[in-house]
Order: C-alpha cells, then structure tokens, then sequence
C-alpha cells in the first residue's frame, strides 16, 4: 500500500513555523553583521579587526562595490568639520539601528557662552545645533536644518555660522519618513564632491 503525503498547508503550522524559523534566521544574520561592522570600526589596523572580530565568532561584514551607509556617513561627516574647525578626536559618527554623527562644536552662542554646543545629524532629522546635555539631560535643540537630511558640506558649515551668529531658522517640523540608506549614502558621495 503506498501512501501519498499532502503538502502543508500555506498557512498551516508548518508553513508558520517556516515563515518564523526564516524570519529568525534573516534578523540573527543581520545583528552578526551589524555587530561585525561595529567591531570593524573600533579596530586599528586590518590584523586587529580580524582578530577581534574571531574572538567573537563573527566573520567580517559583506562588503559591496558602492559605498555603503558607513563609510559615505564618515565621509561626509569628517569634510563638514573641516569646513567648521571641529578637531577629529570631537566627530563620531555610527550606523547601526539608526545612523547619527556627532561634532563638538569649539565655539559658544552669545547668549550661551557658559554652556558647550554640539552639532548632531540623525538619518531622519537632518543636522542640528544643540546644547551639549549635563548629565542624562536630553540636549535642548536651538535650531535645525530643514529641507534636506544630508545637504552639501558648505551648506552646514553656513547653517553652523548662521546658527552660533544667533540665527534660529529652520526650527523643529515634522519627522520626516525614513530614506533607503542606500539612496542618503549616494546623497552623501554626491554632497561632498
């Protein structure tokens, strides 16, 4: 007697448990992958991210042609503060869930000066100038540069001029839906040519 197996149902447990067990599959392989870019960032050399990056099980990110989020992100963060005469050891910048880039500004506001400013850019958000926190303070934003997330360099140099002169344009609007990363990388590249 030969029996016949039916095949599972498409939305029966099997397929369920399919569906889960590949969803969890894909979300584990992209946490390696950020985790190994993180630690690649932290490396000094290229034996030392390989090395820190075996300690941890982790091989290192896939790498593509174009580039990517991260590096365009350094990129473009490190040609605005040279415009603006932030040192490299006050500019970092991630990517991870969310990508953002920090600069501590050297200058003060008039109306401000006991207190340090800082410029931040989110990937929704865009660039602003903010008053560095005290503590687990959230930073008080005196003004944001609107319109684009990620002008040209000489733009938020202008808008960092504007803004320690006292000027207060572009004030907070609505969060704006997020870009593909891939499309803000190729803005960045483009920006800072």
């Amino acid at each position: 007697m030969t029996s016949t197996l039916s095949p599972p149902h498409a939305d029966g447990p099997a397929a369920r448990f399919a569906a889960s067990h590949a969803n969890e599959l894909r979300e584990r392989d992209e946490h390696r992958d950020r985790a190994a870019r993180a630690v690649a960032r932290m490396a000094r050399d290229r034996p030392d991210k390989i090395l820190l990056l075996s300690i941890l099980g982790l091989e290192p990110a896939a790498e593509t042609g174009a580039p990517g989020l991260e590096s365009a992100l350094a990129g473009y963060t490190r040609q605005v503060a040279e415009l603006i005469g932030v040192p490299a050891e006050a500019v970092t910048c991630e990517v991870t869930d969310t990508a953002t880039a920090y600069l501590g500004l050297t200058a003060r506001t008039a109306d401000l000066p006991q207190r340090d400013l800082m410029l931040v850019w989110d990937e929704r958000l865009g660039w602003s100038v903010a008053i560095e926190p005290r503590g687990d303070d959230e930073p008080p934003v005196i003004c944001r540069l609107g319109r684009q997330i990620a002008p040209p360099p000489a733009t938020v140099a202008q808008f960092v001029a504007d803004a320690l002169r006292g000027s207060r344009h572009g004030q907070l609007s609505p969060v704006p839906a997020r870009l593909d990363r891939a499309i803000l990388a190729a803005q960045m590249t483009g920006s800072s040519a």
